[in-house]
């Protein structure tokens, strides 16, 4: 009996066996002609830079290719590096290992039956074009297709580009302006004569913009417009806190305190009056919160504010501003307050008095604008209070460990044409990865380019 069962076994396995291969017609699956692994070897890469002496350079490095696996999708015969090489690299004339069940040959893609090549582990191949690769099994019976791509960036992942969007967007003549990315459309608040005016764009288009009508607005500070718990809420000139679903309609929410906002996040709005920070879970109700350094430290004007939640959960809100020119004449920066929430554990401020040593802090500017972009936090404004420090919009200011240091950056930088304007300005990020900047009416569109890069 078990004679039987093991024969019967080994009649299988052999039925098995030739049936994983087909006829040389068709693509099957089979583990007689099958590639099991592709590596790219070594590959070259030129380099463009600028040397000491401010004239062009360029030369050749090389990588290895395995840091950029092919992935082998068997049913569909495709091989192909979902991350692809990075630019300017020289893809034509490439060694690659193939490990496979039989004997290897490869053409062009584009090419004919008679142009296949035998493939060597010792001999360069051109992948700037898409490749056939074929398995034939041992006896030479049975055959596989794979077509092999090898994926190179077009653009540098680490350049930052602008886009001016053509057409006029509002704002130009607005005292100050607030730009918010949701609903699929960009949303800009302008504040003009006392009243509340609203523009908007889809997010696709960023060129042409639509008015919408807005009531009950009138004295809104544009420049305290937050958004929580997906409604609006802006504080009037008066401290009276307004709020709104869409940003037409407005009502009051809460008229018994005085209130400028300056930030939310998923637990509630935050705001400064009288001299302190204060927490409101609804809108209504306020309660003072705790600050690890005196409230002489709190910024009195230019807030701004990014709330994100950090990769080992811990939810922060990073709040930036000025304190009176006139009380505190000699600032040499911005205050920079932390407010840091893991679950579990009481929330906190903490104040990020610049040390001695630190030579980057946060740039006194007026109308400060804040966003969270790629892991990092951008700052802007129009020009230094003291008017001689900086230009308007001079500088992107980049930090990097969540506000302590505030660094002029090779990479994010402002569009050129906008330099030494003093306009209001506003920025927002979408989910595209897109930093869209409003300044002076102008509109503008910058993204990091890996940050566009297909994701597998």
């Amino acid at each position: 009996m078990k004679k039987s069962i093991w024969s019967w076994s080994l009649t299988l396995l052999a039925v098995l066996w030739l049936s994983s291969c087909k006829d040389a017609d068709e693509v099957a699956l089979g583990t007689d002609c099958y590639i099991s692994n592709f590596t790219l070897g070594y590959v070259k890469r030129t380099i463009h830079s600028v040397g000491s002496s401010g004239q062009d350079t360029t030369y050749t490095i090389s990588y290895s290719g395995s840091y950029y696996p092919m992935t082998i999708d068997q049913l569909k015969g495709t091989i192909t590096n979902e991350d692809s090489l990075p630019t300017n690299s020289l893809v034509g004339a490439v060694l690659a290992t193939v490990s496979s069940s039989g004997t290897v040959v490869y053409r062009k893609a584009d090419e004919g039956e008679d142009a296949w090549k035998s493939y060597s582990t010792s001999d360069s191949i051109d992948f700037t074009a898409p490749l056939v690769f074929r398995v034939y099994s041992p006896d030479y019976s049975m055959t596989r297709d794979y077509t092999v791509t090898v994926n190179v960036h077009r653009q540098e992942g680490e350049e930052f580009s602008w886009t001016r969007m053509t057409g006029q967007a509002a704002g130009a003549t607005a005292e100050a302006v607030r730009l918010m990315a949701r609903g699929g459309r960009l949303c800009l608040f302008c504040q003009e004569n006392g009243g509340m005016r609203l523009f908007v764009s889809e997010l696709s288009d960023g060129r042409n913009w639509t008015e919408l009508p807005v009531s009950g607005g009138d004295q809104a500070d544009v420049a305290t417009l937050t958004e929580w718990k997906d409604m609006l809420y802006v504080s009037r000139t008066d401290g009276v806190l307004l709020k709104s679903d869409d940003g037409t309609d407005w009502t009051v929410a809460d008229a018994s305190r005085a209130v400028r906002l300056v930030a939310a996040d998923a637990s509630g709005l935050y705001a400064y009056s009288d001299g302190c920070l204060w927490r409101s879970e609804d809108g209504m109700t306020w309660l003072e919160e705790y600050l690890d350094a005196g409230p002489a430290f709190l910024p009195s004007r230019d807030f701004a504010s990014a709330s994100y939640t950090q990769e080992n959960g811990l939810e922060r809100i990073v709040l930036v501003g000025n304190r009176d020119m006139g009380l505190y004449p000699m600032d040499g920066s911005a205050m920079v307050w932390s407010h840091t929430r893991m679950a579990g554990q009481e929330s906190r401020w903490a104040y990020f008095e610049t040390a001695p040593d630190n030579d980057y802090p946060c740039p006194r500017l007026e109308g400060l604008a804040l966003a969270r972009y790629d892991d990092v936090l951008l700052a802007l404004g129009r020009g230094a209070l003291d008017g001689a420090s900086c230009q308007p919009l001079e500088s992107l200011y980049v930090s990097r460990d969540n506000g302590v240091t505030w660094k002029e950056d090779e990479v994010y930088v402002l569009p050129e044409e906008l330099a030494g304007q003093d306009v209001p300005l506003a920025v927002a990020v979408d989910d595209a990865y897109y930093l869209w900047l409003v300044a002076g009416g102008q509109v503008w569109r910058g993204r990091l380019n890996e940050l566009g890069f297909a994701r597998p």
